[in-house]
């Protein structure tokens, strides 16, 4: 498996070298056959996921508060369910009722879930202020490969070439030792573009609490919670001529935890150390009629846990190439096919002494098709090839149709189907005690439809989006206690069932110029089910554990003359703590709020903001017996230098 692993790295790379390409344009070689370029807008997924609900994260959240991690911001701005051990500490974010290794991270085209959990810890991905985020809901399998059965986290750091210079540093300050220091920056002269940020977020988190597990819940002080994260991210990006260019990117995040007990345990002083390097290079040009992309990356993914009794090391490299070739068959045919190769190693003091290596190789086909105005359809599939395993093979098929076009409003209506798969973890096979490498890699069917509608208006413009869906994921992997008890393993369910709806809406209103009004709310309805038999041996649809049937997050602003106000809240309905469905955490409510000036001069702009949160000093957790904290507030000053053109 090394041979082909090897054999299919190389031939991605070699191939590649001989086949350049534009991401950010589709024109053709002067010598080659004029064809009409196709006009589809859109990230390089996104122009392929006909049918799908997606969602982009608010670019202002990201560069008002730079540092702010995907946790806090999916928890502000999506419909999305949260489950943290506490401030600051790991985070975790599924779709559709699914658990967090159904959710695909990518970055800049490659998937950084951690190859030993499967998983990523949302605390750690504090996204640069230049990233976009587009959250792709239901299973792409096609488009993203292993895990992407509930939804996809897709993190671009788009390109511009455009001549502009800023620097902006920012300086925050909050209750509970809470402090944030950023700084990011940007030079580029229409050839060669620089981009930098970095920031350091640190907070004691000694909030006080209500202890539940002691007779009359008395006030705590929270213990060993403090954390502190330095995060670097270096963007390069260079334009050889008019059809090509080469980029560098790098991010690293640093994170030192204290690791919080739970109410009514020991303090252990537990604590967790977490390095992630990564590094990409890219290259594209232009090749037989199309473009085409190179990439390759190194992942470096450092776990170092250790309390009172126990320390836990872990070390985990990934190699990843891809070879992608985009091109425009006709005016309304579009295609792109690729490759990708995968090599992992990891050396976990938990699989004893021995290091393991995974390979791993896929092939994949995306076509995207206009036949008419009105309708857009897509039809992907992925084939992959694992050492030790045979994932099937995952076709998807989507579909944009206008119902209605005027100039005041757009009703579109939009189906897709799509089979996803995920392979075990590299603890679920090798694990000890309790690694089972004769798992089955899970795999499953989802079917969605919804309705669109986009409003313009004189002074108001909106966006609103309906969607049903039905979930079936088979040889479901979940671990639980051992025959003995004596450990927990992974085992296969046979099948889990899920359906629900999403609802999302964003507007903005502006009566006249100095006045900006902007709103939004998400709302998910999930139902996610397994057949358990109850006292009588009789099978009863259990809802799974910590997955909300209610889950809602609606935010506004006001915008006058550099003054803004905003206020954010999300609700968050009865969780389940058991297979069983005998315990639930209640449901819970926050309301956050925040004030902010921007002032002006010369090349010059000065921000400030002040923050509260949980506004309401709700009592709440996301997880059995995980204090999070009380009412606090922050304070930021932010200082911007921009060169005018």
């Amino acid at each position: 498996m090394l041979r082909v692993f090897l054999t299919g790295l190389v031939g991605t790379l070699v191939l590649g070298a001989s086949s350049p390409e534009t991401a950010y344009a589709q024109a053709t070689l002067p010598d080659s056959v004029q064809i009409q370029p196709i006009h589809i807008s859109g990230a390089r997924y996104t122009r392929f996921a006909a049918g799908t609900k997606l969602a982009t994260l608010d670019t202002l959240l990201l560069q008002r508060q730079p540092g702010i991690t995907l946790a806090e911001a999916l928890q502000q701005r999506s419909g999305l369910y949260l489950k943290s051990y506490g401030n600051g500490m790991t985070a975790t974010v599924a779709f559709r009722g699914t658990t967090a290794s159904h959710t695909a991270v990518l970055w800049n085209g490659f998937n950084i879930a951690l190859p030993t959990l499967g998983l990523s810890d949302f605390a750690l991905l504090p996204p640069a202020a230049h990233s976009t985020v587009t959250l792709q809901h239901g299973p792409s399998g096609a488009l993203h490969g292993s895990g992407a059965i509930g939804g996809a986290v897709v993190l671009e750091n788009p390109v511009s070439f455009t001549p502009q210079q800023t620097l902006r540093v920012q300086q925050e300050a909050g209750s509970f030792g809470h402090q944030r220091t950023a700084a990011q920056g940007t030079y580029a002269n229409g050839w060669l573009t620089l981009t930098s940020s970095y920031t350091r977020t640190a907070a004691d988190n000694n909030f006080k609490y209500q202890d539940i597990t002691q007779f009359g819940q008395p006030t705590q002080e929270q213990e060993n919670a403090a954390f502190h994260q330095n995060s670097f991210a270096q963007d390069v990006h260079v334009k050889l001529s008019a059809t090509q260019r080469i980029s560098a990117r790098a991010w690293w995040v640093n994170t030192h935890r204290q690791i919080q007990p739970a109410m009514g345990s020991a303090n252990s002083h537990a604590q967790q150390e977490d390095e992630n390097l990564r590094l990409m290079t890219e290259w594209q040009g232009q090749l037989a009629k199309g473009t085409t992309t190179v990439k390759a990356a190194y992942f470096k993914d450092r776990l170092d846990y250790q309390d009172d009794g126990i320390q836990s090391l872990s070390m985990v490299h990934t190699y990843q190439a891809q070879l992608e070739h985009e091109r425009t068959l006709l005016p309304n045919l579009l295609l792109q096919v690729g490759t990708e190769a995968q090599r992992f190693s990891a050396e976990v003091q938990g699989y004893g002494k021995e290091q393991q290596q995974e390979n791993r190789f896929s092939a994949y086909a995306w076509l995207r098709y206009d036949p008419l105005d009105r309708l857009q359809v897509s039809l992907n599939v992925r084939q992959a090839w694992v050492e030790g395993f045979n994932p099937p093979v995952t076709p998807t098929l989507g579909a944009n149709f206008t119902l209605l076009e005027r100039p005041a409003s757009l009703l579109t209506l939009k189906g897709n189907v799509s089979k996803s798969y995920r392979v075990p973890t590299l603890n679920d096979r090798f694990w000890r005690p309790g690694g089972n490498p004769n798992l089955q890699p899970e795999n499953g069917w989802g079917y969605e439809a919804g309705v669109a509608h986009t409003a313009k208006h004189a002074h108001l413009n909106g966006q609103t989006e309906l969607t049903l869906y039905k979930l079936k994921v088979q040889d479901w992997i979940q671990w639980q206690p051992s025959a003995n008890g004596a450990y927990s393993e992974p085992v296969n369910l046979q099948t889990v069932r899920g359906h629900g709806l999403e609802l999302d809406t964003r507007w903005t209103y502006q009566p006249v110029a100095f006045w900006t009004f902007t709103g939004g709310a998400a709302y998910g309805y999930t139902i996610s089910e397994q057949a358990l038999p109850n006292a009588r041996a009789e099978l009863q649809d259990r809802q799974l554990f910590y997955v909300p049937k209610h889950k809602a997050a609606a935010w506004a602003e006001a915008r006058c003359k550099g003054w803004w106000v905003g206020v954010d809240g999300t609700f968050t309905g009865l969780r389940y703590t058991d297979q069983d469905n005998n315990n639930w955490l209640d449901p819970y409510a926050l309301l956050n709020a925040s004030i902010g000036k921007t002032l002006h001069w010369s090349s010059f702009e000065a921000q400030i903001q002040a923050q509260v949160q949980n506004l309401t000093n709700t009592q709440y957790q996301t997880m059995a017996y995980r204090a999070m904290p009380s009412r606090h507030f922050r304070l930021s000053l932010a200082l911007q230098w921009a060169r005018k053109p």
